[in-house]
């Protein structure tokens, strides 16, 4: 694989959060708040669903894989890759940089592991340059959906994996989930934790605004991937694994 540490990051228009920040602007801002904030949140569960997508990405890739994690934030999917495939080479790429920042003391200099700021709509590496790719709750942030499926399905070789957990709409509103955590706890918890309570409103926001779990996996298929399959993760389906190959 190669890219430049620094890749050049050009802005892309798309949603804003309340204060009228872009979402890179506003993970660069929460940036060193986000670990504390999205434990307390999700209590935890967060850790459970990327050990639970992280065995899907790696199987039948070798011990050698070479791995992109497309959003790769404070670089903890980075570092469940690294721990169940010791020979793996992972690129933890990330279009806030502060954020690979506030990772950053967690690698404590672990060579397996590579942190670039790179935009998901063009992705600095070359054709095939990966055996397969994860990305947790980053591809709800893409101004441009299909562009950035096109990158991840351009950078994974042909026959490699990609592993996508995200908050998708759900087919029918849920009233506790969607008309009352997301919509009202969220956001009065995030503000106490950050701060910053426009960042934790934007992601109910954007959850309403995405895709269905059967218009993604449809997407995924219109930009070249063989086989999709789409999972609910516990609990009650809040998030949603997707694998395609």
């Amino acid at each position: 694989m190669s890219a430049a540490s620094q890749a050049e990051l050009t802005p892309i228009r798309g949603q804003r959060d309340g204060a009228g920040r872009s979402p890179q602007q506003m993970f660069d801002e929460i940036a060193h708040k986000y670990d504390r904030a999205n434990r307390i949140m999700s209590a935890g569960v967060d850790i459970f669903w990327r050990r639970k997508a992280i065995p899907r990405l790696l199987e039948g890739l070798g011990e050698r894989p070479r791995i992109l994690d497309l959003g790769a934030g404070t670089l903890d999917g980075a570092l469940e890759i690294a721990r169940r495939a010791p020979g793996a080479r992972v690129a933890a790429a990330d279009f806030a940089r502060e954020m690979l920042v506030a990772g950053k003391p967690k690698v404590k200099g672990d060579a397996r592991i590579y942190a670039y700021a790179a935009d998901g709509h063009h992705l600095p590496y070359r054709d095939a340059a990966f055996d397969g790719a994860f990305s947790a709750f980053c591809i709800r942030n893409l101004a441009d959906l299909p562009r950035g499926l096109r990158e991840l399905r351009r950078v994974v070789r042909p026959g490699g994996r990609v592993v996508l957990l995200e908050f998708l709409r759900p087919e029918r509103p849920r009233l506790f989930i969607d008309r009352i955590w997301n919509a009202h706890v969220l956001p009065l918890i995030g503000r106490v934790v950050s701060g910053d309570r426009d960042a934790y409103r934007y992601l109910p926001e954007s959850i309403g605004r995405f895709r269905s779990p059967a218009e993604l996996a449809a997407l995924l298929g219109e930009v070249g991937f063989a086989s999709v399959e789409t999972r609910a993760l516990f609990p009650s389906g809040v998030a949603t694994m997707v694998v395609a190959s």
